[in-house]
């Protein structure tokens, strides 16, 4: 009997020791796909020694001779620590995802062939100046120069899609700035969603949905011109190509001299964008006989991207201009291969794309090209190029052959006063940007350069017609006319997305903006003090007040009860004071009563209206207010009533029905956590659980810190935070070695790394950290890169 018993526990025990070391024998496998960290790596093309520099905490310095050089170290390190991910980014840009995914990225790819980014930046690249484009060659060797060395394992990505990356080229790096301006401009998707709201809703009540805030300068006067689209063609017929997240979000102020305790100006910016592991943003200083730079560069791109030279500081925040337009045009009804234009019918622009898909037969598609753009039809909806004889086509600014975007950020790279960054941001074309600067001769800055379209007629919110020519483009905003302003009289600059023109304005640049609530706060706090020191600045980056909770509170705590937990709910909020911090449980009970709120006033409107169901309180707040017994029209109805209050009285039941059934003391951190999305980690069962990066995280939609909750969760009691700053920096202009930094998670991309996740209580917490270059004195890991003798020079 004991020997029945004892074969299988023998064969279990066995199995599990297999099992352990195969499992210990992949770990120290994949342990080579961590880079070379010390020591020497001869590398092609240098023309002298660099020396690289990680501290404890992944922090990257980069020493060398020349700028070629460095921006060579830079892709050599990039490639070190994000190879995947660069190259994860150009194929997405390209179009080239399904070659290593396989079928599940066609729609992406075959939306990326018709924007048709790879020929663009091909455009791009030939007008540079032979500065900028040596640069971009001398990057792209130091990436090479990483793959040709590196001989062991490749990160785990590479290892789970079983493929290798190709030599990386100079124009896979202008990719990224087309994947950034598309990531910034969501205009026609939201043509689209306003489009097939008329489906359900009036133009006027479609309208409404995008309230203005009073509370900002009033934006420009608009033509009140007729809608040149018949109300049912394509609403409903076009699925968005992505869901509309929270975009708007992004802060950026200087402060001159006179208000600081260093006399000298203080920058800070915290640019805000989906959060993903690994982020976008990578950490490095570079010293040259000649500059200095240290802040944010992006794995892909050999220049800096925001932070300081020697000289300035700058940030970006997103303009939110619109720069996209669809356009509807007419198919020949006799000939397929033509489209109607005012002068008569004329041919399509016409080229055959041919996707590879991994273990697929290869997939051939034809793109379209009108005189207005690319037609998006096909990739929108998955149907032929055409809805009863019509199509869509998309004109927008970045797919200008003569975009000099990168050369721009080039020369910001150098300017070493305002002067300099007036003349470098002449030819940043796309995407708009807000962007602020400040020298150390005392100069603060605002511009907001970009190519913004100019309309025959119309404002930009709804496909317009192209077959007549009176809704085309007839220019651009001429840069001397774009928003600016320099060395304000009240000694601060500031933009949080809010609107930059007032009422005189003579062009559109926008008709829906953001709402202005962390503009108004980071006033505020401006104004609390007459000098303001560097701490002040990064304290006031991590405020979690919410001014827009409060406003909306106003209202909500007129909501009649009809039992005792409701009021007790009623008097708890009336005594919180918007602070949306970890430990509060106010935040907890104020957006699970937002969550039904929003229920009540949009749940009822169409699923692909589903951007409704946000905290966007603004909107809620302006319907409640100034339509009080019809701001309920299209909700879910809570209780069986047509009675707006009643529908308030039962949303607040229900917080309070919940609120019983769960732990009075539940903290907003509890429930408001980030988990980091990666690409290919998340797909998969147990892997993506076990290598994901998680933390609770305060804030909301509408704080400077921002950390905007999503609604859309099945579980009523979980608010996860999608949308907050990737990267946060405080410049000081006294002592540019004083300046404070932080990104999101790591320096790593790969997750064996202990630099992976490794920032991520710093990030949550503000625990800033400098990039002064002593990272030299203290536990840091030395690495040499040195020319490679060539058998001429031996």
């Amino acid at each position: 009997m004991s020997r029945k018993i004892k074969i299988p526990i023998l064969c279990l025990a066995g199995m599990l020791l297999t099992v352990l070391f195969i499992g210990t024998g992949i770990f120290f496998w994949m342990r080579g796909s961590l880079p070379q960290l010390t020591g020497n790596i001869q590398i092609q093309a240098l023309q002298g020694k660099v020396d690289v520099i990680r501290d404890d905490q992944g922090l990257v310095t980069i020493k060398a001779q020349n700028k070629y050089d460095a921006y060579k170290a830079l892709g050599f390190i990039h490639a070190q620590d994000r190879l995947w991910q660069m190259d994860f980014m150009r194929r997405a840009g390209s179009g080239r995802l399904s070659e290593v995914v396989g079928e599940a990225t066609l729609n992406i790819d075959r939306f990326m062939r018709t924007l048709g980014f790879q020929k663009l930046v091909e455009e791009n690249y030939e007008i540079l100046s032979p500065n900028v484009q040596k640069a971009f060659v001398a990057y792209s060797a130091g990436v090479n120069a990483y793959m040709d060395n590196h001989t062991s394992t490749l990160s785990p990505e590479f290892q789970l899609l079983n493929y290798r990356p190709e030599k990386w080229t100079p124009t896979d790096s202008l990719l990224w700035g087309r994947l950034m301006a598309l990531q910034l401009s969501d205009n026609f998707n939201r043509e689209l969603l306003r489009q097939r709201l008329l489906n359900h809703l009036s133009p006027e009540e479609v309208d409404r949905f995008w309230p203005q805030d009073k509370n900002d300068p009033q934006i420009i006067a608009s033509s009140d011109l007729p809608k040149a689209v018949p109300q049912g063609i394509f609403a409903g017929q076009h699925p968005l190509p992505w869901p509309l997240a929270p975009k708007d979000a992004s802060n950026a102020w200087a402060i001159s001299g006179d208000k600081t305790t260093t006399g000298k100006p203080i920058l800070a910016n915290d640019p805000h964008l989906a959060l993903d592991a690994p982020g976008p943003w990578y950490l490095v200083r570079i010293e040259t006989p000649d500059y200095t730079w240290a802040g944010a560069t992006s794995p892909g791109v050999p220049f800096l991207v925001l932070g300081h030279n020697s000289h300035i500081a700058w940030g970006f925040t997103t303009t939110h201009s619109d720069t996209q337009d669809l356009f509807i045009e007419k198919l020949n009804p006799n000939d397929p291969n033509q489209y109607l234009t005012p002068e008569g019918y004329k041919d399509f622009e016409k080229s055959i794309e041919t996707i590879l898909i991994k273990d697929q037969p290869a997939h051939e598609f034809t793109v379209r090209r009108s005189r207005h753009g690319p037609v998006l039809s096909s990739v929108l909806n998955g149907k032929a190029d055409k809805e009863d004889g019509h199509f869509l086509a998309l004109s927008w600014t970045a797919l200008r052959k003569d975009d000099l975007t990168a050369q721009a950020l080039y020369d910001i790279n150098y300017a070493k006063q305002s002067e300099d960054f007036s003349r470098a941001v002449k030819n940043f074309h796309s995407p708009q940007q807000t962007l602020v600067m400040a020298d150390r001769l005392g100069n603060i800055q605002l511009m907001a350069p970009g190519r913004v379209p100019v309309r025959k007629q119309g404002d930009g919110r709804y496909p317009v017609s192209g077959w007549t020519g009176d809704n085309d483009w007839v220019g651009i905003i001429p840069h001397k006319d774009l928003p600016k302003s320099l060395n304000p009289v009240d000694q601060k600059l500031v933009t949080a997305n809010n609107k930059l023109v007032s009422d005189d304005y003579p062009y559109l640049i926008a008709k829906d903006w953001p709402n202005s609530y962390r503009a108004r706060r980071i006033h505020q706090l401006l104004d609390q003090s007459n000098k303001l020191s560097v701490e002040d600045n990064l304290t006031i980056q991590m405020d979690t007040l919410s001014i827009a909770a409060l406003e909306v509170l106003e209202i909500l705590l007129k909501t009649p009860t009809t039992d005792p937990e409701s009021e007790t709910i009623k008097q708890k909020l009336s005594e919180w004071d918007g602070q949306l911090s970890l430990n509060a449980t106010e935040p907890a009970i104020f957006y699970h009563w937002i969550y039904w709120l929003n229920r009540a006033a949009f749940g009822s409107l169409p699923s692909d209206a589903s951007s409704f169901q946000t905290a966007n309180i603004l909107r809620l707040q302006r319907r409640l207010s100034e339509r009080p017994d019809s701001w309920c029209l299209y909700g879910e109805k809570l209780v069986n009533e047509d009675n707006c209050v009643a529908q308030m009285t039962e949303s607040l039941r229900r917080v309070a029905s919940n609120y019983e059934q769960l732990d009075k003391d539940i903290t907003w951190g509890e429930l408001h956590s980030t988990s980091f999305k990666h690409q290919i980690f998340d797909r998969i069962p147990i892997l993506g659980e076990l290598l994901k990066l998680k933390i609770a995280t305060p804030g909301g939609h509408d704080t400077i810190n921002r950390a905007s909750p999503s609604m859309k969760n099945g579980d009523l009691w979980r608010f996860p935070n999608v949308h907050g700053p990737s990267y946060r920096a405080v410049y000081d202009l006294d002592n540019l070695d004083n300046s404070r930094f932080l990104i999101a998670t790591g320096q790593s991309g790969n997750p064996l790394s202990k630099f992976y996740g490794n920032f991520l209580l710093r990030w949550r917490d503000g625990d800033y950290v400098k990039l002064d270059g002593k990272n030299v004195e203290k536990n840091a890991q030395h690495l040499t890169l040195s020319a490679k003798k060539t058998n001429e020079t031996k």
